[in-house]
């Protein structure tokens, strides 16, 4: 459908037909400013009809066809602008001609909110309703069957939910709602913070259904709450796509996450909160639940499909209607790639931008300028994303500020493309922090806080690999259990204890405060930063290293366990003094556990991951770094100097420099 400007939107004499909600306290102020605003226009008196329990609106429209009305103006709240709405999408040609106007005076008007409308002046509401900007807009539609077998079909004008906030609809009496308007759901809503989640199948356009355990699901293009809140921010009634919203905190606690996703506009990772975007969705649930459609109790179902029809109804709608696609099409220049784009300015224009996740389009942007790169250029983004100084990387632009999963999967799709394509694996490196790069937490040899002697240079040589000089930026990645908080400043601080060590370009993996509480769980929350990491640079063979003490020799075995090929290997510092015959087990399963640096640059040389020039940078820096440490006694220097210097003999003699 197109948005005309013939004969409805010049007309001198335009006839405006109403279908107004009687028992709403604002209707009647409504409807004298309906009456002022036509009499300024010199149009005719509108035609108002009222809505009943048995007709809520979708008759008067009809009738209003009938009597010629080239606007149609809804007063109420959401449920009466839905019945106006849908009734309008239906009638044929006159939905082509005849626009929708809408004069908000319900509870929670979501569905002005998030078209851009003021409801609080009527008058200025009015002004938008007869002039506004005609616009194509969106409309949903669910069908819902009964537990019995039976089914009902429904429009959907902004969401429809199922489970808990459809049991705090159905719990809110309409006299909280005429006392207490919006808060009366909030609070509704906050009594059913406590309760077991539930399983459901969700099936996304068609896709294999993905089985989940949720709280609550809600389906439609509802942006915003009362007060701003930001519920679906990607959401769009003018793109022909649902939000799918799925709120999964894992505990109680896990409520502070949702109640700091929405407010921050984030989701997925901490928050509790996943989204989709799609044209169809099937919800298969395991039991009955109550259901809403834009906050009406509709009772229980157990299944739930739902579809969207593009461009059913002409609105009028104020400028501010949909604005934030156009702040997003003004940074297509800057974003998407062509044949002459400079990649570092593409990497710090897509790691600068803030806000990503206030709107889909933005996020569609982020994606085609991952789907125009191939190949090298691909790779190359990517390590320039990493090689940022903060923590917006490609992990965190990634996972974290795309909301939208099916544009985070054509980007992995894209990338694990490209990656088949790869016939040489640059080589990537993951290590720990603590008691790995630095001295921290079990390691009694040295001062606290020392820098290995000769780690910095390993992870050079590691970098550049068996040649003498490095292929791409951006090799190196510290995966560590230290949790990310919202704001990204653990990572931060993380982040700004290696800013003056003297290492390559990195990446920060961060883990979660759940992570903390164990060293297996320690072990889980660097697996799954290491499955992240082979979802983004899938054409990457890796190096991991460790220590002895917080569980890394299960993260390397679980590594090598789930992608053996790409893992070519595992070095494990060794702060415990292992026994031998430990040691030579590991080694049977692929884990090699060293004393220093220099043992990791010897076996790496031996592996073939490092070159000569490297294995001697390592020598010679390991002197120099052990000469400047500050003991804590002689004996500790003693007995450190001592196992270094067999290390250092060994590759003196073994690997001469230049061999």
């Amino acid at each position: 459908m197109t948005s005309p400007s013939g004969p409805a939107d010049n007309a001198l004499h335009s006839r405006v037909g109403v279908v107004a909600h009687p028992a709403k306290a604002r209707t009647t102020d409504a409807l004298a400013a309906l009456r002022r605003a036509t009499r300024r226009r010199g149009w005719p008196e509108p035609i108002v009809l009222t809505t009943t329990v048995a007709a809520p609106g979708a008759e008067q429209v009809v009738d209003l066809l009938g009597r010629g009305v080239d606007r149609i103006v809804a007063v109420g709240g959401d449920g009466t602008v839905r019945e106006v709405a849908g009734a309008l999408s239906r009638s044929g040609r006159a939905a082509e001609v005849v626009s929708l106007g809408v004069v908000p005076v319900g509870t929670a008007n979501l569905w002005a909110r998030t078209a851009g409308l003021v409801a609080a002046d009527l008058d200025a509401a009015v002004e938008v309703a007869l002039d506004g900007t005609p616009q194509d807009s969106d409309l949903a539609g669910v069908t819902l069957t009964r537990p019995d077998g039976s089914t009902r079909s429904l429009d959907v004008l902004v969401v429809a939910g199922v489970g808990m906030d459809a049991e705090a609809f159905a719990s809110t009496a309409d006299r909280a709602k005429e006392r207490w308007g919006w808060a009366a759901y909030f609070a509704a809503l906050a009594r059913q913070a406590v309760g077991d989640p539930w399983i459901v199948q969700v099936r996304l356009d068609g896709a294999v259904p993905q089985q989940d355990s949720v709280r609550s699901i809600l389906v439609g293009n509802c942006r915003v709450l009362p007060l701003g809140v930001p519920l679906m921010p990607s959401a769009s009634m003018t793109d022909g796509r649902l939000d799918v919203l799925t709120v999964a905190p894992r505990t109680t606690l896990g409520w502070l996450g949702v109640f700091g996703g929405v407010l921050g506009r984030r989701r997925g990772g901490w928050t509790g909160l996943r989204t989709h975007r799609t044209r169809h969705v099937i919800l298969e649930l395991e039991a009955p639940r109550a259901v809403h459609v834009d906050g009406d109790p509709m009772g229980e179902a157990i299944r739930l499909e739902f579809g969207v029809t593009t461009g059913a109804v002409l609105v009028r709608s104020g400028s501010a209607g949909e604005t934030a696609r156009g702040a997003a099409d003004d940074a297509v220049t800057v974003l998407l790639p062509d044949n002459d784009r400079d990649l570092s300015a593409l990497a710090r224009a897509v790691a600068q931008r803030r806000g990503w996740s206030s709107h889909h389009g933005r996020e569609q942007i982020v994606r085609d300028a991952f789907l125009a790169l191939r190949g090298p250029d691909l790779t190359r983004f990517k390590s320039l994303l990493n090689s940022g100084h903060d923590h917006r990387d490609l992990e965190h632009l990634v996972f974290d500020v795309i909301d939208d999963e099916g544009v985070r999967s054509d980007i992995l799709t894209h990338i694990a493309a490209q990656a088949a394509l790869v016939e040489v694996p640059d080589l990537h490196v993951l290590s720990d922090i603590d008691d790995t790069l630095r001295c921290a937490l079990h390691d009694d040899r040295y001062p606290r806080g020392t820098v290995y002697p000769g780690v910095v240079a390993l992870y050079r040589a590691l970098d550049a690999g068996h040649a003498t000089t490095p292929e791409a930026p951006g090799d190196l990645t510290f995966v560590t259990a230290r949790p990310m908080d919202p704001a990204g400043l653990i990572e931060q601080h993380t982040r700004r204890g290696l800013a003056e060590l003297g290492l390559p370009p990195h990446a920060v993996l961060s883990g979660t405060f759940e992570g903390l509480r164990t060293h297996d769980s320690m072990a889980s929350a660097k697996l799954e930063n290491f499955r992240r990491f082979r979802a983004l640079m899938p054409e990457t063979h890796v190096v991991f290293i460790g220590d002895s003490g917080q569980g890394d020799i299960e993260v390397g075995r679980r590594m090598l366990a789930s992608d053996a090929e790409a893992v070519r290997l595992v070095l494990i510092h060794d702060v415990v003094a292992m026994a031998l015959e430990e040691r030579n087990a590991l080694r049977s399963e692929g884990i090699v556990v060293v004393d220093s640096p220099v043992g990791g640059a010897m076996e790496a040389y031996a592996a073939g991951l490092a070159s000569a020039a490297g294995l001697a940078s390592v020598v010679a820096a390991t002197e120099r770094d052990v000469a400047r440490i500050a003991w804590d006694s002689p004996e500790q220097e003693k007995a450190t100097t001592a196992l270094v210097e067999r290390d250092l003999a060994t590759a003196r003699t073994a690997y001469p420099a230049g061999s």
